[in-house]
Order: C-alpha cells, then structure tokens, then sequence
C-alpha cells in the first residue's frame, strides 16, 4: 500500500514516534530528502508522491489534521531569547531539506533541520504576522528588533538580542511567476534565490545562531492529483472560494463541501482541506496556501550556528 512513500524505517516513525506527525515528517524527508527533487525532471513526480502520501495517511489516521491544529500556536520563532530568527515568507519543509544538505556540506556550521506547525488557520501571512508582531503585515512592523527584507538586498540588520529579519522570499517570486503560465525551472531559480538570499542574512548579521522558518508552506497542484471532485463540488468550490480559505458563509454549498470533508470549519473561516483544486475563468494558479495540508502547516525549523566548526 506504502506506494514507495515510505520504506521501514519511515513507517517505523509513523508507528513509534510520540507524535504521529514526526513520523510524517520522516516520509516527506524520504520524497524531498534527495538533492533532485526540485528538479525541473522530477518535480512533478515529488509534488505527485506528496499528495498521494497526504491522502493515504489520513484514510489511515482520520485524526491526522485534528492533531495537526491542536499542535498549532507557541511557534518556536515566538519563544527565542537570543541570536537571530529568519522568517522566510512561505519557505516550505520541500525547500528546507534541500537547504539542510547544501549548507551543511558548503559551509563550516553546525545544522539542523526540524518542522513545527504554523501558529493557526488560515495559513496566510496577514493572520500569522498579526499573532507575532501585531501588524497586517511584516513591511508594516515598526520594532527596533525587527526587520522586513523585501528584495534580494539585505539591509543593516538589527544588533538586539534577540533580533528577527522577515524576508518577502521565496513568496514574492512565487506568486508573481507561477499565476497562470508555470515553468518547472521557475522552483529551481527561486530555490538557489532563497538560498543565496539566506547565506547573505547569515553573513551580514552580527549573530552566530539562527532559527529559519517560515509562517507558512504551500500546496503545489503541479502535475496529477489522487484527489478528485464530483461536480457538484466542484461547483460549490469554484462559486464560493477564490482561495483555500474563506470567511464562514451559509448556504447548500458548504453543506455540501463540509459533508464531502472537502473543507473544514477552523474558528470563523472555511478552510479547504488536502490537495483538492477546482477550476475558475482565467488563470489557474498552481501553487496556492490558506489551506490545511501537511505541505502548507508543517513549517521548516533549520537551526544553524556559524561558530559549529571552529
């Protein structure tokens, strides 16, 4: 059944780790853990093994994404009392475990590479931004300790300790390139952006520990899907949601996606679950967040300390 998503010692985790989603974890280091998998050949077929790994666990375990919003909150970006926390706008698990492997072998500093859910639905930048610095959005943060990267240039960075940096990576970029036309190489260019933007905070901070993360991941709906609507859904979906996320509404539509577990209610929002996708007028975007998924809610937590080799 395991479809090659997970080999012993993946499904092992998902048996015995304390968490169940720590096991999961483990199978998504199995699909994004080799150095290719962003390829332009391969990432279809990574993005496929992702939903599927997604849509098989929770046939398995229909609790999966009850757990996943009660472990929500208390970020461990929120609770750092030194060095520098580096948010990095939709930076996913996919990228982070390209990025554990690629620092650790180029440069001489002591990685590590773990997840934590995102601080709550809808995972949008706006809420989360709000929950930990009090403002719509990072560019309007006003904090001595604090400050928005909005290009590929790094700013003088702050010197209190702790201190936090918010970059507008790699979600600029993938926003403004993959909304209708997609090209696969796209992920592999704003990859090695993301990476050469984050050497640079390293470089130019005054600090030797990091805390990299993000406020939220991303659903890629790239290539073919084991999720699948009746028209009816469909239908409901297109003519209700123009996102993965929506302010609670009545009416026979969301009856209708409700009972099918297409969407689910989280405090005053719909929220659409897994990988389903829907078609509207005009472009298609394939890469979408707002939504609960495991690739949108499980954030990258990479741990780097510049002074590990000396």
């Amino acid at each position: 059944m395991s479809n090659e998503l997970y080999a012993e010692e993946e499904f092992n985790a998902l048996l015995h780790e304390k968490d169940v989603l720590d096991g999961v974890f483990e199978c998504l280091r199995r699909i994004w853990g080799h150095t290719d998998a962003l390829s332009d050949r391969h990432l279809a077929e990574s993005e496929y093994q992702t939903r599927l790994l997604e849509y098989e666990l929770l046939k398995l375990y229909p609790d999966l994404y009850d757990e996943l919003i009660d472990a929500m909150g208390d970020h461990p970006v929120t609770s750092i009392d030194s060095g520098c926390g580096v948010i990095m706008d939709a930076l996913s698990v996919r990228e982070g475990f390209r990025l554990e492997q690629e620092l650790q072998s180029e440069h001489d500093w002591d990685i590590s590479f773990t997840w934590a859910p995102i601080e709550g639905l809808p995972s949008e930048t706006q809420f989360i931004c709000r929950e930990w610095f009090g403002a719509q959005s990072p560019s309007a943060v006003s904090r001595d300790d604090f400050r928005f990267i909005g290009d590929r240039d790094v700013p003088q960075l702050p010197s209190t300790d702790p201190a936090f940096v918010w970059t507008r990576h790699p979600d600029q970029r993938l926003e403004g390139a993959l909304k209708g036309n997609y090209s696969m190489e796209e992920v592999e260019e704003i990859y090695q952006g993301v990476k050469g933007l984050l050497e640079d905070v390293v470089q130019e901070s005054v600090h030797s520990e990091f805390l990299v993360t993000s406020d939220h991941g991303y659903v890629n709906h790239l290539g073919n899907s084991p999720y699948s609507l009746s028209d009816e859904e469909e239908s409901s979906l297109s003519g209700k949601f123009s996102s993965r996320f929506r302010e609670i509404g009545n009416g026979q539509a969301y009856r209708v996606l409700e009972n099918a577990n297409v969407i689910k209610r989280v405090d005053g929002h719909y929220v659409v679950r897994g990988h389903h996708k829907w078609t509207k007028r005009g472009a298609t975007k394939k890469i979408m967040h707002g939504g609960l998924s495991l690739s949108e809610c499980m954030t990258p937590v990479l741990r780097i300390d510049t002074t590990g080799g000396n």
